[in-house]
């Protein structure tokens, strides 16, 4: 994996092709987290985790609701981009993208929106995986008394 070299922006304007690309990273990155909820979903429907045995439901419920609310909010934050976006390309088209201090301002705003926004998705996630976890070690727990030998592999 490649380490990102953060760079000081901090003094001058990004270029249309630097803004374009922070929007493009965004939308891949709401898109990845929009997959993952799916299958977080999925991983906490009441078919596929075994969570009201070992008493975890109403921690499943309140995940579930804050999923959800990611979720919309991802949405939200892709229609906001796609508005901004459109916004770059009229001010590409008109040479104006370097002087329209509004369009800056809006772009540095939805910066800290999408930042908020992964970091809150990172959390629920991380409570999800511990979730998952606590019922993988439970259940491995019921199995330990009458675990079966695991069969040696052939030598070939």
């Amino acid at each position: 994996m490649k380490t990102k070299i953060k760079k000081d922006w901090f003094g001058r304007k990004k270029s249309s092709k630097e803004l374009h690309h922070d929007s493009k990273l965004w939308v891949s990155e709401i898109q990845l987290i929009k997959d993952e909820i799916r299958f977080l979903e999925h991983l906490l429907s009441d078919n596929y985790i075994d969570v009201l045995a070992i008493g975890l439901h109403k921690k499943i419920e309140e995940n579930v609701k804050q999923i959800a609310v990611q979720k919309n909010m991802g949405t939200t934050l892709l229609g906001l981009i796609n508005d901004q976006e459109k916004i770059l390309d009229d001010l590409i088209k008109n040479d104006s993208v370097t002087g329209n201090k509004n369009f800056r301002e809006n772009h540095k705003k939805l910066k800290k929106e999408v930042k908020a926004y992964v970091k809150k998705y990172k959390d629920i996630k991380q409570q999800i995986f511990k979730i998952v976890e606590d019922v993988m070690k439970k259940k491995e727990q019921k199995k330990l008394p009458g675990k079966e030998p695991i069969p040696k592999l052939l030598n070939k």
